[in-house]
């Protein structure tokens, strides 16, 4: 499903990914290991679309993600990406800011895209707090809708950054189940993170980076 093969990027003189190439299929988990400054926001930010590396080649379901240069609007439908701020819109309920990107993009009508929200949230277990704002829900509330937002355009691929960042046990248990749930529905995951212990809990693979290279994958 993702196939990463050969990347390099740099800025400036100094290399930032070197030679990466890795496969994740549908339904599988991948956890990105690596120091602060290894890579790894990096690499998923040239995966993302967000930065362009300098050479190698990257596609999901064989769809790349230049195409003559260029991002490839095609590619860009097939990755999601939860950030480790999770970037909800306060001023906005759970249900504007899931339906906002397949609206404004005139992907789904506002109809279609609020009956899709209601499923995902209904999945979620927080299909009741579609009208809640931001500031009202508790932070495992606020990650599951971040996660609804980046599902609502069915994308092959979805990306978390430091998901459990500053939770206790509990919580990160709660994320580690939520994330396998995801899986189950045929989609590939990985996931940016310090925290070993939290990989531990997942049936997930690992790809250890150190200084912009794969040190070891497992």
């Amino acid at each position: 499903m993702l196939k990463v093969t050969n990347l390099y990027k740099s800025f400036g003189e100094q290399t930032v990914l070197n030679d990466i190439s890795f496969e994740l299929e549908k339904g599988k988990i991948l956890c990105l290991r690596g120091k602060s400054g290894a890579g790894k926001t990096t690499l998923i930010r040239c995966i993302c679309n967000l930065d362009k590396a300098d050479s190698g080649t990257i596609s999901i379901n064989g769809i790349e993600s230049l195409e003559n240069g260029k991002v490839n609007k095609a590619y860009q439908n097939t990755v999601g990406m939860v950030s480790q701020g999770l970037d909800l819109f306060p001023n906005l309920t759970v249900m504007d800011n899931i339906i906002l990107a397949p609206v404004s993009r005139k992907l789904m009508t506002k109809s279609e895209a609020e009956k899709a929200a209601l499923a995902l949230l209904d999945s979620l277990d927080i299909k009741d707090k579609a009208s809640s704002y931001p500031k009202n829900l508790s932070g495992g509330e606020r990650q599951r809708v971040a996660v609804a937002r980046a599902c609502i355009l069915s994308p092959s691929v979805l990306f978390f950054d430091e998901p459990t960042s500053a939770l206790d046990l509990t919580s990160t248990r709660e994320v580690a189940n939520l994330i396998e749930d995801i899986a189950k529905r045929d989609i590939a995951v990985v996931i940016i993170t310090h925290d070993e212990p939290f990989c531990n809990m997942l049936n997930a693979r690992e790809i250890l980076i150190e200084s912009g290279k794969i040190a070891k994958q497992s």
